[in-house]
């Protein structure tokens, strides 16, 4: 059984200002309940929860981070997070992407030959990226498997999120092929002897 993986943002989906108005969102949701928000919080355990898998899930790590640097509970933020992604001020952000034609005809291509991973870097809890597929035509059915936030525990660059991947759908590097337009994220998977396809 083959396997072809496909990341989201610059492969799936063409970036029409999203992460400028996800931001600009984000901000003005908490803004709203009196919480001040700023983008280098959010990008700082981003990047936190990239260099330091520790066990725990992506979110997890990513929630504490948050209540570490302001002293929110964790929980309260996750509560929040997710309101934000149910918000209508995050399904507004639907106009800020636009599916990539040529490369969604090469997936509906792969199912035929084999299953289909949508292997976008896990800093979104699955209903954000559920959502960002539906607006690009796509569907959690059109996925073998969706790395998110919840369930993964490592991020791009990290060769072992990739290993996670074929631990989770049961099969070797050897027998998957990954579709990503990032040489250093998407092509991280070579160093696990995962073969990487640079696409745009």
């Amino acid at each position: 059984m083959k396997f072809f993986l496909f990341d989201y943002d610059g492969t799936l989906a063409e970036d029409n200002g999203f992460a400028r108005e996800y931001f600009k969102n984000l901000t003005l949701f908490f803004k709203k309940r009196g919480i001040p928000l700023s983008p280098n919080l959010v990008l700082d355990c981003v990047e936190e929860i990239t260099r330091n898998p520790d066990g725990s899930t992506n979110l997890e790590r990513y929630m504490r981070c948050l209540e570490r640097k302001t002293g929110r509970r964790a929980g309260e933020w996750k509560d929040l997070f997710m309101e934000f992604y149910e918000s209508e001020l995050f399904d507004s952000l639907r106009h800020a992407v636009k599916p990539v034609k040529k490369t969604i005809d090469l997936l509906e291509e792969k199912k035929k030959k084999g299953k289909i991973v949508l292997a976008t870097n896990p800093v979104f809890p699955r209903i954000a990226i559920v959502k960002r597929l539906n607006w690009i035509g796509l569907s959690e059915e059109d996925f073998h498997l969706i790395t998110d936030m919840e369930n993964f525990h490592f991020c791009k660059p990290d060769p072992r999120y990739y290993l996670e991947i074929c631990e989770k759908i049961g099969t070797s590097p050897e027998n998957c092929v990954m579709y990503g337009d990032d040489d250093l994220n998407d092509g991280a998977c070579e160093r696990t002897g995962m073969r990487f396809i640079k696409v745009r």
